[in-house]
């Protein structure tokens, strides 16, 4: 069967598993669905240290397992699972990129009728690669081999999953501190166990509480380039004040990264909402409205390349892009690109035009218009402005006359 993120904390889902394809780019949600499964190998109950270990038995490489006995790689799962682990069940974890073209034959036919002797997980997080597994009927109706994709957590699965990991541990949180954590770390998914763990060492008491939440995070500030980009998109509050927030988030993601990089990789990320920018204004991809992916990458121009894409990925991509202009999204890339045209400067000019750049980025619509064609370089401003200066011309009688004039309106008043 296929299953998603709502479904990771399902335990019903495991206690059937015996091939499980993890599909995703956190590492620690993919984690999540593999320890369970090799908590369900190792059977606690009937375990006992035998005298005949796995690598006399079946010849396998003992540095090469991981911290139970019955752990093992592709290759020796498929030779001993027709043999019960005398440790539980037979555990393989591998990565889908590793496995040559034979190997993943052996994988699909293997996955037709797998083993209760074991279970076998392969995981992936290149979407090119696994999406040709996401095309085997198999796992529309399998009931022992099933596919997790992992592509975005909600904010009720993450409350979820945040809750149970300090219940695991001894804690209940209130339900305002879950929400306060999930704010503080944002899309840092990656980052959310090592900040549970350094909170779950602190606190001492049973029961956490929002105002005790907020001092262990107060100084903690996760931000990701989609975060953002987001805020780019926003209007701001007021045209007399910048907004806060996205400035934060740009020094936060300079000191991380380096204006430079911060740069870089914001054009790249701009590009990208251009082309689907240009698709919704020639009215290939429809907006505010419910659509069937299939139909609209059937009549787009370059309908090869947006096959490629994830669904989910292409319906978010879509939206963020309808959020602002066309115009708006090439004022941005032209801001940053201008920034990055010499390269033979110094590193520290690079640095301070890069976040000269990415200042006037968050504060474009608080500029006039004469100003930002003068930061792409469309409009010389200063050039402009003299040559207004330089063509007046001095002429003694018309100043006398206007002196005459003021004299005279003052004496009538």
């Amino acid at each position: 069967m296929k299953y998603s993120f709502k479904d990771i904390l399902t335990a019903e889902i495991y206690e059937s598993t015996r091939v499980m394809i993890v599909l995703g780019n956190y590492v620690w949600f993919n984690n999540m669905v593999c320890d369970t499964i090799k908590s369900i190998c190792t059977d606690q109950n009937d375990f006992f240290t035998s005298t005949i270990s796995v690598a006399d038995e079946f010849g396998v490489n003992e540095n090469s397992m991981d911290d139970i006995s019955n752990s093992v790689d592709f290759n020796t799962f498929m030779n001993v699972i027709g043999v019960a682990s005398i440790n539980g069940k037979w555990y393989c974890r591998t990565e889908y990129s590793m496995l040559n073209k034979k190997q993943r034959e052996q994988l699909i036919k293997y996955a037709k009728e797998p083993s209760d002797n074991g279970i076998l997980i392969v995981t992936s997080n290149d979407w090119t690669q696994y999406r040709e597994l996401l095309k085997i009927r198999l796992f529309n109706f399998s009931k022992k081999s099933h596919i997790m994709q992992l592509t975005w957590p909600t904010k009720p699965i993450l409350k979820n999953i945040v809750t149970q990991y300090f219940d695991e541990h001894g804690i209940t949180i209130e339900p305002s501190a879950t929400d306060f954590f999930i704010m503080k770390m944002s899309q840092a998914y990656d980052k959310y166990e090592e900040e549970l763990n350094n909170i779950i060492d602190i606190h001492k008491q049973d029961t956490l509480t929002i105002k005790e939440l907020k001092e262990y995070m107060k100084s903690v500030e996760n931000y990701v380039l989609d975060d953002f980009i987001t805020e780019l998109i926003k209007p701001m509050a007021s045209d007399k004040t910048n907004s806060k927030k996205v400035l934060k988030i740009m020094m936060a993601l300079e000191d991380e990264l380096t204006p430079k990089d911060l740069v870089y990789k914001t054009i790249k990320k701009i590009d990208e909402f251009i082309e689907y920018r240009i698709l919704i204004n020639k009215g290939y991809i429809p907006i505010g409205i419910n659509y069937f992916f299939n139909d609209v990458i059937e009549k787009l121009p370059d309908k090869e390349k947006y096959e490629k894409v994830n669904e989910w990925t292409f319906r978010k991509k879509a939206e963020i892009a309808s959020r602002t202009s066309l115009r708006d999204w090439e004022y941005m890339k032209l801001i940053l690109t201008r920034a990055i045209e010499n390269v033979k400067i110094s590193d520290e000019e690079m640095s301070e035009k890069c976040q000269k750049a990415l200042y006037e980025l968050c504060t474009r619509s608080v500029i006039t218009p004469s100003r930002i064609n003068n930061i792409i370089g469309i409009e010389d401003v200063l050039h402009k402005g003299m040559y207004d200066i330089n063509s007046i011309i001095y002429d003694e009688n018309v100043l006398n006359s206007l002196s005459i004039e003021c004299v005279n309106a003052n004496s009538e008043e």
